[in-house]
């Protein structure tokens, strides 16, 4: 095989494995992505019962 043939033959091979890499990548189905923690905070849910302004826990202070 000269050397031109197997340059060429090689090129070949590297273009087939590139576009089935591409073709089996594009196929797969993405992996779903975890669930964000929860965050629960009293400020985000209604109070009972009534608060003074002055206890009020989610005023930032």
């Amino acid at each position: 095989m000269s050397r031109g043939t197997w340059l060429a033959v090689m090129a070949g091979l590297t273009f087939v494995a590139a576009v089935a890499t591409i073709a089996v990548g594009a196929t797969s189905e993405p992996k779903p992505r975890p669930t964000p923690p929860r965050v629960y905070s009293s400020c985000l849910v209604a109070d009972t019962k009534p608060v003074s302004a002055d206890d009020d826990p989610c005023d930032g202070r």
